[in-house]
């Protein structure tokens, strides 16, 4: 339903924003306090996935995304799989009589206009090889869903969580992460000793030697969570809580800066293959504790930033991808009609009858 001028019925409680922020606010600090928030836990490969609906197959996003993971760990649901009552219903399954749902958040723009996204550093916003992306001028008309976990379902005939997607190998993963480094035009360095950091003076991460690192997972782990800092800069995505942030260890803001890049580095690691390591979070808990405390929607906006943040870092492959495959269909498409037989559409004139040959000199 919308949150606006229309009356709920008698029966049914008012919903409002500040009410989800608070709950949703309410329910992290918990998680937080005891360090099992979804981007404080760490998981391997194919250990985990992020919350998608079950009929459309579509992952959820940004604050919908960490909600549903937040409630997944505090009701202990092992499935990431959720869908509204009636997704369930229409895939056959029912809804146990008592079961609570869980409520996401659909934005919806009425207006919109084109402004110009800035793309490597050497693209400034006004060159033409600059993105186009959405902004919006009005504030957005929001509705919220109720939404289930399939384990608070009956009679879905489903797999088994974790069975729906094929493992792919673990090099195809580092070579994807590694691929996010290199198209991300963001200059890293390596140097021996045990520090991983983003200089925004510089424009530079410097990470410690790879042979440092215990796994190849933990090296591609600690470049994306540095590589979230670098998409802050200016001429990228010029993210306040990175300017704000920048040089002021221990400050509230650079916690809230911490959060974005932490959360952002769970979705890529998820979205690339190579897991997630959630011991860097130790430090920040009291400053994620006190952003949250001075505004409950906080969390969704940091939510909303990683998942921008995700999608910057992915979006050169995966545009490259696109290409890629558009150039194999239009050279299937050539080498299809090449070896196609050449149809003729002008209509073949019926045989004729063998006339008898005639004798020379006779005339008939």
């Amino acid at each position: 339903m919308a949150w606006g001028k229309r009356k709920p019925p008698a029966d049914k409680p008012r919903w409002n924003q500040d009410d989800y922020h608070q709950a949703f606010a309410g329910k992290l600090k918990e998680q937080i306090a005891q360090g099992v928030a979804p981007w404080q836990k760490p998981w391997k490969p194919g250990e985990r996935r992020l919350p998608k609906n079950i009929q459309t197959d579509k992952a959820y996003r940004g604050g919908n995304s960490v909600y549903l993971s937040v409630t997944q760990t505090a009701k202990g649901y092992s499935d990431h799989r959720w869908a509204t009552y009636k997704q369930i219903k229409e895939m056959g399954g029912q809804v146990r009589k008592g079961e609570k749902a869980t409520h996401v958040l659909f934005y919806k723009f009425d207006d919109e206009r084109e402004k110009t996204r800035v793309g490597a550093p050497d693209q400034p916003a006004s060159s033409p090889e600059g993105k186009a992306e959405k902004e919006h001028t009005r504030p957005p008309m929001v509705r919220c869903y109720a939404v289930f976990n399939v384990e608070q379902a009956d009679d879905l005939k489903l797999e088994r969580t974790g069975d729906d997607r094929d493992k792919e190998p673990e090099w195809k993963a580092h070579q994807t992460a590694e691929r996010v480094i290199q198209e991300s035009g963001i200059h890293v360095a390596h140097v021996r000793g045990d520090r991983a950091f983003y200089n925004l003076q510089t424009d530079k991460v410097t990470l410690p030697e790879r042979e440092q690192f215990a796994s190849a997972n933990g090296y591609y782990q600690t470049a994306l969570h540095e590589l979230g800092h670098a998409t802050g800069h200016p001429a990228r995505m010029d993210r306040d809580t990175l300017t704000a942030g920048a040089g002021h260890f221990g400050s509230t803001e650079y916690a809230r800066e911490e959060l974005r890049a932490e959360m952002s580095a769970m979705m890529t690691g998820e979205r690339v293959g190579v897991g997630h390591d959630g011991s860097r979070g130790a430090a920040y808990v009291k400053g994620w504790l006190k952003a949250i405390d001075d505004d409950p929607k906080e969390i969704y906006k940091a939510a909303a930033d990683a998942q921008k943040i995700s999608d910057y870092l992915l979006r050169p492959i995966r545009e490259r991808e696109q290409e890629t495959e558009q150039e194999h269909r239009t050279l299937a498409e050539k080498y299809s009609a090449a070896r196609s037989p050449q149809i003729s559409h002008t209509p073949t004139p019926p045989p004729q009858a063998e006339q008898p040959e005639r004798e020379p000199g006779i005339s008939r």
